[in-house]
């Protein structure tokens, strides 16, 4: 019975102080080390020792490189929407 309460109010105060969300760069750190764990693991002893931290690092770039765009791609498609509103807009006023 003591360990059924210990556990209760061991998740009452993980349910008041919730850890804080993980951030976008910590992540893609964890993501690209996970990456690179499973390229040496299964493909270490065919491409050498070293070919999991080189897949570790192209990913992270990849990711990097993929985030830039897509914000770009944001960026790009509020502009375009913005522009069709504009132009429908002033179509149906005339």
């Amino acid at each position: 019975m003591e360990r059924t309460r210990a556990a209760f109010a061991r998740a009452q105060r993980e349910f008041n102080s919730p850890a804080p969300d993980p951030t976008l760069d910590e992540l893609r750190g964890d993501f690209t080390r996970a990456i690179g764990d499973f390229a040496n693991q299964n493909f270490s002893e065919q491409y050498g020792p070293l070919f999991g931290s080189v897949v570790e690092s192209a990913a992270e770039k990849i990711l990097l490189d993929l985030e830039g765009n897509v914000e770009k791609a944001k960026h790009e498609g509020v502009f375009l929407i913005n522009e069709l509103l504009d132009r429908i807009v002033r179509g149906i006023s005339r």
